[in-house]
């Protein structure tokens, strides 16, 4: 885990964390992939009551350096769906989203996912690349009538846990083979 680094479930009182981390992150993180009308529509329709809804359960894990949030990940472990990953700006490049992002898919691996997907934002689509995620096609998240932001859906699929020495998958057999 990144140095200092510490994951929990979030709680109702971190709503009003988890909203700053998510607006800064866009402000500061999509600028360049985004145009500034986009972004700014993203973040208006931020609420810190959107977070950790009942109605909607969700695995939402949150990351702390020391006593401040600095990441949070969110989770629908049923349908295998990663619904947000974000790192407050000064936090980007340092293992937070890694470190969310590999607790996320063992808790899903664990739920029996087959596989994860998510809406990648066009600046973070080299991120979950170079973290085994593939990509599917373009897509776009409607925000308004007016402003739909470009994305990329994307797909890991479960890893196929080795073989111990004598197990079988299908017809093939891991243990050697005697020599002629």
């Amino acid at each position: 885990m990144a140095r200092g680094l510490s994951l929990r479930p979030a709680t109702p009182g971190d709503r009003p964390a988890l909203w700053r981390i998510h607006s800064r992150s866009v402000e500061a993180l999509c600028e360049g992939a985004y145009s500034p009308r986009e972004i700014q529509t993203w973040v208006e329709l931020l609420r810190p009551e959107g977070y950790l809804r009942p109605e909607q359960p969700r695995t939402v894990l949150v990351a702390e350096r020391g006593r401040h949030l600095v990441g949070f990940g969110q989770l629908d472990a049923f349908l295998g769906e990663l619904e947000a990953l974000y790192v407050v700006p000064e936090e980007a490049g340092c293992g937070v989203g890694s470190v969310l992002l590999a607790s996320l898919e063992e808790l899903a691996w664990r739920a029996g996912a087959r596989g994860m997907s998510l809406d990648a934002s066009l600046n973070a689509e080299r991120f979950y690349q170079a973290r085994g995620y593939v990509r599917l096609h373009a897509a776009r998240r409607i925000l308004t009538s007016e402003v739909q932001l470009a994305c990329v859906r994307m797909r890991k699929q479960r890893p196929v846990p080795p073989l111990r020495l004598g197990e079988r998958r299908g017809d093939s057999f891991t243990s050697p083979r005697p020599e002629p």
